[in-house]
């Protein structure tokens, strides 16, 4: 349930002007402008309208997003991470509580079902064998680096639980935040990847978007599921 009521029939009002604005923001964004925080406002814009269009988990995983880019633009790495990974918890919260109210698979699953959880599963443990072995190896010793490995593990289940969500959108979107982070965090820590600020930040972006407007009540058509399980 969303913070804040509102009559179905302006979902989309907001929905759209929200997409608007984020999109707008995006573009200043990447402008060459110069004004205070410029990353911390497009994300804001969303946690705005996510007051009256998702339910309060996804508001409080963008409000500590938002928290989080202020912290980057301040340069605070370690603040960064942790609103973060607060963001993350409240993502695993809400695709968690959906998945027992609606997604919850039958006892048998199908042939098709054991494969897509399959790669599931792999995918993580990739994820996390590269974050642990090769990337917070190269992060300094201390908090930083069990930072890492804890907000490894936790977009890790972030991930592993949108997939399970049987949507295409939600999948998508903590694919793409994944592969932001990944990219961050191999720039900082490895080696200089080339046009990382683009790769990051479009993915970024991307993703939080995805979330946002899956979690809304708002379809622009049907969604294309990826699995019946």
């Amino acid at each position: 349930m969303a913070i804040l009521r509102i009559d179905e029939k302006h979902t989309a009002a907001i929905a759209l002007a929200a997409t608007g604005l984020y999109l707008c923001a995006t573009i200043l964004f990447f402008l060459p402008l110069e004004y205070p925080h410029k990353i911390t406002y497009c994300v804001s814009v969303l946690t705005l309208a996510s007051l009256w269009l998702c339910p309060w988990q996804i508001t409080m995983a963008l409000l500590f997003s938002t928290l989080g880019d202020h912290m980057g633009s301040c340069n605070n790495f370690l603040g960064q991470m942790g609103f973060f990974a607060l963001g993350h918890i409240f993502y695993i919260i809400y695709f968690c509580g959906r998945y027992f109210r609606k997604v919850e698979p039958d006892k048998k699953l199908t042939g098709k079902a054991k494969g897509y959880l399959a790669m599931v599963v792999f995918c993580a443990l990739a994820l996390l064998s590269v974050a642990f072995f090769k990337i917070a190896p190269e992060a300094p010793a201390g908090i930083i680096r069990i930072g890492v490995c804890i907000y490894s593990t936790l977009i890790s289940i972030m991930m592993v639980s949108a997939m399970l969500q049987r949507s295409s959108l939600f999948a998508l979107g903590a694919i793409l935040f994944v592969f932001s982070d990944f990219i961050l965090a191999w720039n900082k820590f490895v080696e200089p990847v080339p046009y990382r600020h683009y790769l990051v930040l479009v993915s970024y972006y991307l993703a939080q978007w995805l979330l946002f407007i899956r979690a809304t009540k708002f379809r622009v058509g049907p969604e294309m599921r990826l699995l019946r399980f």
